[in-house]
């Protein structure tokens, strides 16, 4: 394997941590944590999975494995899934498969 296949598996590995600790929250609250860990919480473990996640991107565009993108292009992509976001919570909402916290 070749490193650059080897980082994008380990990009690949850190969605799932992502993934994992995102529904570890859902089942059992942000504010919870494994009895092993009671110093970090399910909150905590999303943030530090996700800037895992960004630390191998990174790496991936500082090594130019990956195109980096400019500031307006990166603020134009989260610009546009708010928006997407919103479109279809408004879809669930008007659906009656959301309902507000």
């Amino acid at each position: 394997m070749k490193r650059s296949e080897h980082l994008l598996v380990c990009l690949m590995e850190e969605c799932a941590e992502v993934q994992q600790a995102v529904a570890k929250s859902l089942r059992f609250g942000l504010e919870d944590h494994h009895p092993e860990r009671p110093d970090l919480t399910n909150e905590a473990e999303i943030l530090t999975e996700f800037y895992q996640l960004v630390a191998v991107m990174d790496l991936l565009q500082e090594e130019e494995m990956i195109s980096s993108l400019s500031e307006v292009e990166v603020e134009r992509i989260k610009k546009r899934k708010l928006e997407k976001l919103d479109e279809y919570m408004e879809y669930s909402r008007n659906t009656c498969h959301l309902i507000e916290d």
